[in-house]
């Protein structure tokens, strides 16, 4: 059978995907060659590996992976920290620093995990992240 044959369709190209194993099919990422100077906002998951300065504000989850170098103002559904993050982290549900983790900020969520060995300076807040219902009772 001929590459070019009236029977078959042309192949699809090949989508462009992260390393195997560090992200899912629908996850942006972010490789360790790119910066972003500016506000990264969304809703689908991220894996920044690169350099992100100013702001990280998403619907879905984020991991900052080994290679990264963030200084921003982070927030996220689920934040995992494997990298370096200079500036405040808050999550809706989850954070995580693992033990390759260096934050030099504060720290916002529900359900916070520090591995051993993880670096963190900064205060923690363990507050929930929305008043349940709405409604702030005084």
């Amino acid at each position: 059978m001929a590459l070019f044959s009236k029977d078959q369709p042309p192949p699809k190209p090949v989508p462009l995907r992260p390393p195997e194993g560090q992200a899912g099919p629908s996850t942006t990422y972010i490789g360790p060659n790119v910066t972003i100077d500016g506000t990264l906002s969304g809703g689908e998951p991220v894996l920044v590996e690169g350099t992100v300065h100013g702001k990280i504000n998403l619907q879905s989850d984020l991991q900052i992976g080994t290679k990264a170098r963030v200084e921003a103002t982070v927030h996220a559904r689920n934040v995992t920290v494997e990298g370096k993050v200079t500036g405040d982290i808050s999550a809706d549900d989850r954070l995580e620093l693992v033990m390759t983790a260096t934050v030099d900020g504060n720290i916002k969520a529900p359900k916070i995990i520090v591995a051993e060995g993880a670096k963190f300076r900064g205060s923690v807040d363990m507050g929930s992240a929305k008043p349940a219902g709405g409604t702030v009772n005084r």
